[in-house]
């Protein structure tokens, strides 16, 4: 009890700390689009790179419903210069976390790596926008990721189908009908082609903003939830 307590009273103290801080940043876009936001803080040896595409489920066909869910975990498989399954393996050898999440509106991923590992981190992000590796074995493998994570948070969970009945029923006519995860029919039926050409229409730098920060205070590591 006395511990929670007293990490009450951090948090407390952490957050009236950044309610008092102003935080500064340089926001720009680049020639081909790519909004860019950067902000520098010396708190930490660490860097978060970020790079947020503005496509979530509601930019999808109907007939086509899970796409921008699907790329989240699909834009892990690798480029053209990194193979399958070393994306992962990049970050953790040099001492970094990643992670990904989709929403209606957007999808985001992210690196928190050490500073001196900023380039890393941008590679790794170009690579994903510019050479990502949308062919037909990753598309298989992904299937059946998704398809897996389906059932075990939405069918074989109580009440997990809530939130998709609820957005059936409130958004009767809007893109928010269908939940981020989408059907996995849906997913079956697209084509090669299909995801090519979601890949092309979204995952562009006109489509992006790139986010490079440095985590705020070690207030903020200690109380941070795990990715």
């Amino acid at each position: 009890m006395k511990k929670t307590i007293l990490n009450g009273l951090f948090l407390l103290a952490c957050t009236s700390m950044w309610a008092q801080q102003k935080i500064t940043y340089d926001a720009y876009d680049l020639p081909n689009g790519l909004h860019v936001i950067l902000h520098e803080e010396h708190a930490t040896p660490i860097v978060a790179v970020s790079v947020l595409y503005h496509v979530g489920s509601k930019n999808e066909n109907p007939d086509r419903t899970g796409f921008a869910h699907f790329f989240e975990h699909l834009l892990f498989e690798g480029s053209a210069h990194i193979g399958r399954g070393e994306y992962s393996e990049l970050v953790e050898k040099n001492g970094g976390t990643l992670n990904a999440n989709t929403s209606q509106d957007r999808t985001y991923y992210y690196e928190v790596l050490p500073s001196n590992q900023l380039e890393l981190g941008l590679w790794l992000e170009s690579e994903r926008m510019l050479h990502a590796k949308v062919d037909i074995k990753g598309i298989e493998t992904q299937r059946s990721v998704v398809k897996e994570e389906k059932r075990q948070r939405v069918d074989n969970q109580p009440y997990g189908s809530f939130f998709t009945e609820m957005f059936k029923r409130v958004f009767t006519s809007h893109p928010y009908n269908w939940a981020p995860i989408g059907s996995m029919e849906h997913l079956d039926a697209a084509q090669e082609e299909d995801y090519v050409n979601f890949y092309k229409t979204y995952y562009v730098p006109s489509n992006a903003t790139l986010s490079i920060v440095s985590l705020l205070s070690n207030c903020l590591i200690l109380f941070s939830p795990p990715p």
